[in-house]
């Protein structure tokens, strides 16, 4: 890969990275996502970790959560980090939506972009835009595991060694979690003219074809392997995974990710600015 394309790569991230961090509406919404998360972290991710820690010291061979579906968070040798895993795989797959939902088609829209191209490439910006989106979600993302981290401290600071391993297999199973959601809205929003559309037909596309699919695959199993081309749909299997088990399904974020950059590539090259 030539240098100058990672050097025109890294300018498109730090500028997704300024629009987000230095301007007023980028840093609204970091602050309103920062009051959010620390609502969920401070009530019910701290009460129902207390609960757990409760329960395994009186009831080992019973828990309600088994009864509702929610056994494997006793699997984390850590409470706090089962359930920031089962709330994190809610919370970022959706916030990725809105998050990348403008990477370039505002630019587009505003006649920009022709401008930009002719300083850089569209594959520059492309895929400039998508790692500087994904560099934004990290840093939520382990800012985020870092909290819960001092929660888990707070607790019992001796835990603190245990703890790191949890934080690393979460944190990074996350950021892989995310990659094919952000991979698909740099494909729309080469496509549409707006972020609002972007998310419209994301939320469209999903839920249309991970029912069609789903239903081709319970009337024909040896269809089932199409359920790969749904982002996300794997995110339910890993909820039911703790620790490193949850690296056992990397491989279909990473390739979701591939075919989707591969046609938002496409899409890119041919589409009008």
């Amino acid at each position: 890969m030539h240098p100058g394309f990672l050097n025109h790569l890294l300018l498109i991230s730090q500028f997704e990275l300024k629009r987000t961090f230095a301007t007023r509406s980028g840093l609204l919404s970091i602050v309103t996502f920062a009051v959010v998360w620390g609502v969920i972290l401070l009530y019910p991710l701290r009460f129902s970790a207390d609960l757990l820690v409760q329960e395994k010291g009186l009831m080992q061979g019973f828990s309600f959560l088994d009864v509702i579906g929610f056994g494997s968070i006793q699997q984390w040798p850590i409470p706090e980090f089962g359930l920031f895993w089962h709330f994190a795989l809610l919370i970022f797959p959706l916030l990725s939506i809105t998050l990348a939902a403008d990477q370039t088609c505002s630019d587009r829209e505003r006649g920009t972009l022709r401008f930009i191209v002719v300083r850089s490439s569209r594959d520059r910006v492309f895929f400039g835009r998508f790692a500087g989106v994904m560099v934004i979600q990290a840093l939520l993302i382990s800012a985020t595991a870092l909290s819960t981290l001092a929660l888990v401290l707070y607790r019992d600071a001796a835990l603190f060694s245990s703890a790191l391993p949890d934080l690393l297999v979460v944190t990074t199973n996350l950021i892989l979690a995310v990659l094919p959601f952000s991979a698909m809205m740099a494909a729309l929003s080469a496509t549409v003219k707006s972020a609002r559309q972007a998310t419209v037909w994301a939320i469209l596309i999903w839920t249309f074809l991970a029912a069609i699919i789903g239903g081709f695959a319970y009337y024909l199993p040896t269809l089932a392997f199409l359920k790969l081309l749904v982002p996300g749909y794997q995110l339910s299997a890993l909820a039911a995974l703790s620790g490193w088990q949850t690296l056992q399904l990397a491989y279909v974020p990473l390739v979701q990710s591939l075919l989707l950059l591969a046609l938002g590539r496409w899409i890119m090259a041919r589409q009008t600015l």
